[in-house]
Order: C-alpha cells, then sequence, then structure tokens
C-alpha cells in the first residue's frame, strides 16, 4: 500500500507543477492555438510521468548530479513525445529545434524553482510544528 501511495504522491506532484507551468505557456501565448482536451490529458499525463521520474532523488543508489541528468534527459524525452502526440513538433527544422531546447532550458529551471519553493515551503511549515511541539 505504501508503495501505492508514494507513487500516487510523486505523479499529482508533477503534474501540479506541469499545470502550473501549462497555465504559464497559455498565459503567455507560446501556444498559439486554443487548448484542446487532448493538449490538457497529454500535458498532464507527461507531468505526472515526469514526476514518477522524480523518485530518483530520493535514492541513495545514485548521486544527486546523476539523478538529475537522467531527470533531465527522460523529462526532455516525455516532453517530446507529448509534442509529438500533439502535432507540436517540426521534425526537419533547426531554428524550431533550437527555440525548443532554450525554452526547455528555460521550463525546467521554473519547474525546479516551483519544485525548491514547495519544499521550502514545507521545511519551514514542519520546523515551525516542531519548535511548537518542542515549547
Amino acid at each position: 500500500m505504501w508503495i501505492f501511495k508514494t507513487t500516487l504522491k510523486f505523479f499529482f506532484e508533477g503534474v501540479e507543477i506541469g499545470s502550473a507551468i501549462y497555465l504559464m505557456i497559455l498565459l503567455t501565448g507560446l501556444q498559439s492555438s486554443a487548448p484542446t482536451s487532448k493538449n490538457i490529458a497529454s500535458v498532464m499525463v507527461m507531468a505526472g510521468l515526469v514526476g514518477l521520474c522524480s523518485w530518483l532523488f530520493t535514492t541513495d543508489r545514485i548521486s544527486f548530479l546523476t539523478a538529475f541528468i537522467i531527470h533531465f534527459f527522460i523529462t526532455f524525452g516525455l516532453v517530446t513525445i507529448m509534442m509529438t502526440v500533439n502535432g507540436w513538433l517540426i521534425w526537419n527544422s533547426l531554428t524550431f529545434w533550437t527555440e525548443l531546447i532554450v525554452l526547455y532550458l528555460i521550463i525546467y529551471a521554473i519547474a525546479w524553482t516551483l519544485v525548491r519553493i514547495g519544499g521550502y515551503t514545507k521545511l519551514k511549515r514542519i520546523n515551525a510544528i516542531l519548535k511548537k511541539r518542542n515549547q
């Protein structure tokens, strides 16, 4: 049962972050077409799978740097698959791929910032509870 709960936790944390980023993409007009149900569902599934890949950061078997590199490339692969499903890739355009990689780096950094802010907030809340309990 623990594995099921943990899997759901990672999956939905990924969906949460991915959904927030997708809303920012829509807000900035990076997606020129109106979002469809297929777009939204594919982004949510992709984000959930990215969240599952975040499990890499909980193991002591590999270094943080190794986990980061693996996560970075798996995430890029999942983004590429999601974009293929939605018909957003232009396979034979160097300009497109250059822009995609730059945007990916920016969005990946934003996602990490959101994760770090969430972790910091959670840590502060836990510390406040412990401080209150110890008084």
